[in-house]
């Protein structure tokens, strides 16, 4: 089973994802008026899980830093 964590500018979401989708989703409801503003073009938020590393970057805008990152338990 693997868990995701997101973080952001260095620090890690409080909460534990049991899934890729469920992390993107939690990026997506937080940064959802500077996705809309920017319209989404400008934004890589549907960016496929690297399961190859294990950290996937996102980009809402510049300045912030998102990377999710998958643990095998």
């Amino acid at each position: 089973m693997y868990y995701y964590v997101v973080i952001e500018n260095g620090d890690p979401y409080p909460i534990l994802f049991t899934s890729f989708e469920q992390a993107v989703m939690t990026v997506k409801i937080r940064h959802r008026e500077e996705i809309e503003v920017l319209f989404q073009d400008c934004c890589e938020v549907d960016v496929p899980e690297d399961k190859l590393s294990g950290k996937t970057v996102l980009y809402v805008e510049k300045g912030t830093h998102i990377h999710i990152h998958r643990f095998k338990v």
